[in-house]
């Protein structure tokens, strides 16, 4: 009996990626409403979802997507500012998917979110304030890609290590970089230097981190991290493998540290 390897497709069709994902948000304890939003989507689909979900879906290389938005607090408007940014990012993800590269279809994404923002701020002054932090990621080639506006944070989990992989786009941030030690951490902690619709020039910061199978992405707005540790939010992911579950841990766990803000989190992983 003859053995012999079987002639490999020379042009092999990209596999798609099983993704699972959860998202959860919360007003928290102190807020009246809630001006986080959060979606997460295939491009190649066009299909999104909003929070609170839980899905497992096939989707193409490079297509899909997740985003937190957290509205500016305390601005007028701060609600509806995020709500237009996570419609614009899932409607110009899918708009521009298999025609641009995914970087830059990204930045464009956050752009036109920003303009929206803009455009509907000026035909009502009432709102001339709102605004909306972005943290948008995608995976693509076994990479993480992440484009970054504000102070919600994007974080990987592989092997019981929990990396922050964005910056916090904030006055705190940069006097830290700086080698300044305030006196009280929070000086500066919500002076957020960039957001969509109140920015003049918007400056996407972004960051490609290697990822494998089995990794736990976590974006969340800063009434999550800002509440817990980097070590709460590390013990939450790994007591809960459920996605599902560990959003509601997060959530809950923002909660009892006082809740003093919205809550917001989405998690993902290629299974």
């Amino acid at each position: 009996m003859s053995c012999y390897e079987t002639e490999k497709d020379p042009f092999p069709a990209p596999r798609p990626l099983r993704i699972e994902a959860a998202a959860r948000s919360d007003r928290g304890r102190i807020r009246e409403g809630n001006e986080d939003r959060i979606v997460f989507g295939d491009a190649s689909s066009g299909r999104s979802w909003e929070a609170p979900a839980a899905i497992s879906v096939d989707a193409a290389p490079c297509a899909f997507f997740a985003a937190v938005c957290d509205g500016m607090g305390g601005e007028a408007g701060g609600e509806i500012a995020s709500d237009l940014a996570v419609r614009a990012i899932a409607s110009a993800m899918t708009r521009a998917f298999g025609h641009v590269l995914l970087q830059t279809a990204m930045v464009a994404s956050l752009e036109t979110a920003s303009a929206r923002i803009k455009d509907r701020a000026r035909a009502e002054p009432a709102l001339a304030r709102m605004g909306t932090t972005a943290t948008l990621a995608a995976v693509c080639e076994g990479a993480l890609v992440v484009g970054q506006v504000g102070d919600s944070r994007a974080y990987v989990l592989r092997d019981g290590v929990l990396e922050q992989v964005t910056r916090d786009q904030t006055m705190a941030e940069i006097l830290r970089a700086q080698g300044v030690q305030p006196i009280d951490e929070n000086i500066g902690a919500h002076v957020i230097l960039q957001a969509l619709g109140s920015s003049p020039r918007l400056e996407v910061v972004v960051t490609h981190t290697p990822l494998e199978r089995g990794d736990v992405v976590l974006l969340c707005s800063d009434g999550l991290h800002g509440a817990i540790r980097d070590e709460t939010i590390l013990a939450v992911l790994a007591a809960h493998p459920d996605l599902a579950e560990a959003c509601d841990a997060l959530v809950a766990a923002a909660n009892e540290a006082g809740g003093n803000d919205n809550i917001s989190c989405v998690c993902f992983r290629i299974s």
